[in-house]
């Protein structure tokens, strides 16, 4: 049997539950703040914030959140070119936490964040207004964050 990346590759150890599957996430304005809390409690109530040896933490989730900080002042200040590159680190580093930490992965997968980096990007290539999209991407990660805290997410 050959190494897989990604894969549970201990047969000593249970399987990791994927809680994405059971989550619907729309962006739409009305909607993406009980979609972050949808995800939060999910994250909460299947995984206890924890897969194996792995744990979403506040700090690690306020690190992305600070990423997002200068997407919104760039989005705000009519710089949507700039945010949009932004827009593609952020996809990255939150690609790179998913594959440093398996809890991370599933709260990532969950709120499909990386999904929406990419919607706004196919967007933006069609040459239609992103400007409000890139501004809630920062307000639904505000909203994680703050369902995280809220429902007893460890510091």
């Amino acid at each position: 049997m050959a190494f897989q990346a990604g894969r549970n590759n201990n047969r000593n150890q249970e399987p990791v539950k994927h809680i994405a599957e059971g989550i619907t996430v729309s962006f739409k304005p009305n909607s993406y703040v009980s979609e972050a809390e949808e995800v939060i409690k999910a994250c909460k109530n299947e995984l206890h914030f924890k897969v194996r040896k792995d744990e979403i933490t506040y700090s690690q989730l306020r690190k992305i959140l600070a990423m997002t900080s200068t997407i919104y002042d760039l989005a705000n200040m009519g710089d949507v070119e700039t945010a949009l590159e932004k827009v593609q680190y952020f996809k990255i580093q939150l690609i790179y936490t998913a594959g440093r930490n398996e809890a991370m992965r599933e709260f990532i997968d969950a709120s499909r964040l990386v999904l929406i980096c990419d919607l706004i990007s196919k967007y933006a290539e069609r040459n239609k207004p992103v400007r409000k999209k890139l501004i809630r991407l920062c307000k639904y990660m505000e909203a994680l964050v703050a369902y995280f805290k809220y429902y007893g997410g460890k510091d």
